[in-house]
């Protein structure tokens, strides 16, 4: 594609971007689908961009998107609302992602008649959420901060689960060879690992600022160190994305998080971001999701009719569970709204469609139907969730939720 065509569509998705978020302020209708369906036009539909065309770009882009989201997602995060959910996130993530691979895993057995581990593959590999995609829509309803919260830690959390255990069972898949301690390890070891140098970042960079004043005048300061704590966590083969959110929470938190022995050798040393710089952090967040979610709809490639009905098919199996996953894991005092909203929020992001690529590009028997099939799930699992989110929001659905949760009651 030519350089000017280029820089022609980055000005019109902007401008797009702009137009889409001003319709979803005055009607509720979501920006989210407007962006995926003009990625879906340019790329599958016309062919007019092709995704593979940004090589190493398509990758790093994603990664750019989710540091920015959940930094600025976690500074907003308040110690208080996250001890109060932790407990509630950890279940529903738990719970949330067994379900959707067992689901998925019994389903492609006895539809496409996949071998075992294949099938838990898909399971695993779908079995999170997107933090970009969950952030993006939670901000635009009048949930309660706990919920709030409870779905932006599950998106991070669940991150562990979709990388380590697919990446482990592709290891048994190509080897004939499983570990399960290696797993569990594997899991723990990133979690705890990425948490902590996501804390400690922010203590580290807290310093250097009071030592360093002059940094404190600069927007892309914060924003750099950033960078080098995930590429370190990435480095280390942990979660970069649980790295980037604790950094912020740490950020936002420095008050109740700060050891007595660091403020008797380091006074002053919190950090209180300026309103200028968040409203820097909002635009990048915008500009950023922006081009995601097209990138999205570029990023889907179903050639197959009967996989695009079958992962249409399996994607609405997912919200049906999802719908039991919230009413037996969430707190029966909270609001109807607020479980409502829990119940959509399983969009898959451009993670699992990394993952999914990989038996394919490693050669493996069923790579070719792994992919298409994920990328299916992927594409409707976004687009149900941007549906399901706009009837909740625009009450339409209410009744339906306020029936399901009744019963057994």
């Amino acid at each position: 594609m030519e350089t000017s065509l280029i820089i022609i569509l980055f000005g019109v998705f902007i401008f797009w971007g702009h137009y889409l978020n001003g319709v979803f302020e005055k009607k509720g209708i979501p920006d989210v689908l407007g962006l995926m369906l003009i990625g879906i036009l340019i790329g599958p539909i016309l062919q007019l961009v092709d995704p593979n065309s940004f090589g190493q770009f398509g990758s790093l882009f994603s990664n750019f998107v989710l540091i920015f989201i959940l930094f600025e997602s976690g500074t907003d995060l308040r110690i208080s609302e996250i001890k109060e959910c932790f407990r509630e996130s950890a279940s529903i993530t738990f719970f949330g992602f067994l379900s959707t691979c067992i689901a998925l895993c019994l389903l492609c057995v006895y539809v496409f008649h996949l071998p075992l581990m294949t099938s838990i593959f898909i399971g695993a590999t779908m079995g999170g959420t997107s933090s970009a995609v969950v952030v993006g829509l939670i901000k635009k309803i009048a949930v309660h901060p706990k919920t709030a919260t409870t779905l932006i830690i599950e998106s991070a959390e669940s991150d562990v689960f979709t990388l380590a255990i697919p990446l482990s069972i592709i290891g048994f898949m190509t080897t004939g060879i499983i570990e399960p301690n290696m797993i569990a390890s594997q899991l723990i070891a990133s979690l705890l690992l990425a948490l902590l140098i996501g804390v400690f970042g922010a203590f580290l960079w807290s310093f250097i600022l009071n030592k360093i004043p002059k940094f404190k005048s600069t927007k892309f300061s914060t924003p750099a160190f950033l960078f080098i704590l995930y590429g370190i966590t990435e480095y280390l083969n942990f979660s970069g994305a649980l790295t980037a959110l604790s950094f912020g929470i740490s950020i936002g938190n420095l008050r109740y998080l700060e050891p007595k022995i660091i403020a008797d050798y380091v006074p002053n040393q919190r950090i209180v971001l300026p309103q200028s710089e968040k409203n820097f952090f909002s635009e990048i967040v915008f500009f950023l999701r922006t081009f995601f979610f097209v990138f999205i709809g570029l990023s889907i490639k179903i050639q197959n009719i009967d996989l695009i009905f079958w992962g249409a098919t399996f994607t609405l199996v997912l919200f049906f569970v999802r719908l039991f996953v919230v009413k037996f894991t969430v707190a029966k005092e909270t609001p109807l709204l607020d479980k409502s909203v829990m119940t959509t929020m399983i969009p898959k992001g451009l993670g699992s469609a990394v993952i999914a690529t990989l038996p394919l590009q490693k050669g493996l028997p069923d790579g070719e139907i792994i992919q298409s099939l994920c990328f299916s799930i992927i594409l409707f699992s976004t687009l149900f969730c941007v549906l399901f989110f706009f009837l909740i929001k625009t009450k339409i659905s209410l009744p339906f939720y306020t029936y399901f949760f009744k019963i057994g009651q």
